[in-house]
């Protein structure tokens, strides 16, 4: 599938000898090329599949950002220019809460599958070394985007045709603390919207009171939940988003009621939304810990290999598992 790099242009932030943050800015775009194109392939799939995205949308208390948006895609201001007034507004933002960060700052417009994007990411810079065509070895740096830590994408086509969404602005939340997801958002102007956790939560609460309201056997419950399993695993890899009206046609239906009907009555859920991997698990699995003591096993074993007397809060496992076993009897 084609992407297409509208804008590109890349700035640094680095601490000085003080420690403090400072800005380097480039005053032209970059020019797009095998290399550019490289670069945006990679950060965009590794954006797509990332895990543990939170969505969110303007705050309304806070126009900087959106407005330097407005101006940039009416075209009052340039792209560059953007670029240097939001920069101005991060490093504003980290200096206002003393914090210290560093590392290629790249924003980028593209477009892909008839959509618009606005992508801004702080990338790491890493240095290794290498070996030249005449066998020597070299000091090199190269941009680590793998371990991209954070990074927010504003979806102006969601913007423009649907400006009440609140899942328009999708971002990384970055390390460990609330005080770095904070100063991201508030650089975007960002309040936090749809929480993908929650939907894929309210997701697995809907497909079995779905298999209940059906009044099916446990063996064709855990068809139905392996089909959604199954449909929501291909969703993840390919970075693409659970659409309910897809999953509804998946399942079926029955006496005329199908599941995105059953879930519009009295469900919030989203009609596209990206599911969180950790959820999934309850989908086919009984997972349990606490205690020093963590159980998982499959939902077809209970019944069958592994028995639970709730009378004596006791599960009984017949055929252990031959390397726990071994574990076990030295």
């Amino acid at each position: 599938m084609s992407l297409d790099i509208e804008h590109i242009i890349v700035h640094s932030l680095f601490l000085d000898e003080q420690g403090q943050t400072r800005l380097a800015t480039r005053e032209q775009e970059l020019a797009t090329g095998p290399a550019v194109n490289q670069l945006m392939g990679e950060l965009h799939h590794i954006y797509n599949t990332k895990a543990g995205k939170v969505f969110g949308y303007f705050n309304e208390d806070d126009s900087g950002f959106r407005d330097l948006v407005r101006r940039v895609e009416d075209q009052s201001l340039n792209f560059a220019a953007f670029t240097h007034q939001a920069a101005e507004r991060l490093l504003a933002e980290l200096n206002r809460l003393d914090m210290s960060e560093q590392g290629v700052l790249l924003f980028v417009r593209y477009q892909w599958l008839g959509a618009h994007y606005l992508l801004i990411a702080l990338l790491d810079n890493k240095d290794s070394v290498m070996v030249t065509e005449k066998l020597e070895v070299s000091q090199a740096s190269y941009l680590d985007l793998g371990k991209m830590q954070l990074a927010a994408r504003l979806d102006l086509t969601e913007l423009q045709s649907r400006p009440d969404s609140h899942r328009y602005f999708s971002f990384i939340k970055g390390r460990a603390g609330r005080k770095v997801s904070d100063f991201f958002l508030n650089f975007l102007s960002c309040v936090e919207g749809m929480d993908p956790k929650a939907q894929s939560q309210g997701l697995l609460k809907a497909v079995d009171e779905f298999c209940e309201s059906r009044q099916l056997s446990t063996e064709e419950k855990l068809e139905s939940k392996a089909l959604v399993s199954k449909y929501c695993r291909e969703q993840l890899k390919e970075g693409e988003e659970l659409e309910l009206r897809e999953l509804s046609a998946e399942l079926g239906t029955d006496d005329d009621l199908d599941f995105y009907q059953f879930v519009s009555e009295e469900y919030q859920l989203e009609d596209k939304f990206p599911v969180d991997r950790s959820a999934l698990k309850g989908l086919t699995k009984y997972v349990g810990s606490g205690g020093g003591l963590t159980i998982s096993f499959d939902q077809k074993l209970l019944g069958e290999r592994i028995q639970y007397d709730a009378a004596t809060d006791t599960l009984v496992i017949r055929g252990v598992p031959p390397n726990l076993k071994s574990q076990l009897v030295k």
